[in-house]
């Protein structure tokens, strides 16, 4: 009778190499979440700039005329 008592070293190098890419998966996606949460949050910035310019530079007919083209 064989008595085998835990996994090979094949076994224990696939699981290791699974869970290497699942970390490195994770770790990617996380990035890209990030680098697109700043981008949003810079036009944001920006969308609210001009709208502040708008808003005291203009009087709101020429405002609602802009829109409206």
């Amino acid at each position: 009778m064989s008595d085998n008592h835990g996994a090979t070293l094949i076994e224990s190098l696939l699981a290791f190499e699974i869970f290497i890419t699942v970390i490195i998966i994770f770790v990617g996606l996380f990035s890209v979440l990030y680098q697109k949460e700043s981008h949003i949050q810079e036009n944001y910035q920006t969308i609210l700039e001009k709208e502040s310019e708008y808003t005291y530079s203009q009087d709101y007919i020429s405002i609602i005329e802009m829109v409206l083209r």
